[in-house]
């Protein structure tokens, strides 16, 4: 069976968390999910704030609002 594992590496989940998705440009088409990641990036998505963070062209912000 597979081990879980963050969206973005292979460390090991530190929290599932609710994040909006979308492509640049593309602001009002937000895709809402619910995605495991690890500490570190947890706390990079989090301090990315309300413009979210760009990561393989989409970005993502934490929460769903």
């Amino acid at each position: 069976m597979p081990t879980a594992r963050c969206l973005w590496c292979t460390d090991p989940p530190f929290e599932d968390v609710a994040v909006a998705r979308w492509r640049a440009g593309n602001e009002d088409d937000k895709e809402r999910i619910t995605v495991p990641m690890c500490r570190k990036h947890l706390e990079r998505l989090r301090k990315a704030g309300d413009k979210g963070r760009e990561i393989k062209g989409l970005y993502y912000k934490a929460g769903w609002w």
